[in-house]
């Protein structure tokens, strides 16, 4: 099965990017770097480059202990970086990923960066954001949708960096990869300002990875125009 991605990352209307993106033989991740906290451009690079790594080290897996490797040598290389330099330890980043065999799919995430899985156009499967909004949600307190709005959305109940243990359980949906099947990753500066029901508009109309991304991103610049917008941040893959 051929996979075709486009990268796209911009930094908004903030000063520096903060987030940081990858995808190498079979692997794709994204790391979206805390504002607020110092030096998260290094959390997101190095979130990213961690994973990026253990994969052509190892080779890609799709198995629970290769995921859980990733996520937890990834947090445990920021922690470490935070002890060796005090100019460091305020910092922390989300982490978004995907990996396939060729045949399969599977993602794991922490924070609320985003995966998506699009089958005939449709949304098949998605990540779940570790924040407080989104525990809402799973309560039933607001509805999935409003989680964009809701005044909780940017606290997060899990981060790399934060804890020496990470405990974040891999969701068990593993994803047949089908022709016309898509996917994308994304920042959750991307995700506020495109609607799941837009992604699947815009990709029944394109022909390209590339073609798609440029239908999100313009709804996104038109919706960000003279406001402060975050850093957004994708990864869009067809097959």
């Amino acid at each position: 099965m051929k996979f075709e991605s486009c990268i796209y990352t911009n930094k908004g209307g903030r000063p520096n990017n903060e987030d940081y993106c990858l995808g190498s033989g079979g692997i794709w991740v994204l790391c979206d770097g805390l504002g607020g906290h110092n030096c998260g451009e290094v959390a997101s690079k190095t979130g990213a480059e961690t994973a990026i790594s253990i994969a052509e080290q190892k080779g890609v897996s799709l198995s629970d202990d290769f995921l859980n490797e990733i996520l937890s040598e990834a947090n445990k290389n920021i922690i470490s970086m935070q002890e060796n330099d005090e100019k460091l330890q305020g910092m922390r980043t989300t982490i978004v990923l995907a990996v396939t065999d060729g045949t399969s799919v599977r993602f794991a995430n922490v924070g609320d960066s985003r995966f998506y899985y699009f089958k005939n156009n449709s949304l098949f499967a998605h990540s779940e954001d570790h924040s407080v909004s989104a525990l809402s949600a799973k309560l039933g307190d607001i509805a999935y949708d409003d989680i964009r709005g809701d005044a909780d959305r940017n606290k997060l109940i899990k981060v790399l960096g934060n804890d020496e243990v990470l405990n974040v359980k891999i969701p068990e949906t593993v994803i047949t990869a089908e022709e016309g099947d898509a996917f994308l990753l994304c920042s959750d500066g991307f995700w506020e300002h495109v609607y799941e029901t837009e992604m699947m508009l815009d990709l029944a109309k394109a022909s390209t990875p590339t073609e798609w991304m440029n239908y999100m991103v313009k709804r996104i610049i038109l919706r960000t125009q003279n406001i402060d917008n975050d850093n957004f941040t994708a990864i869009g893959v067809m097959l």
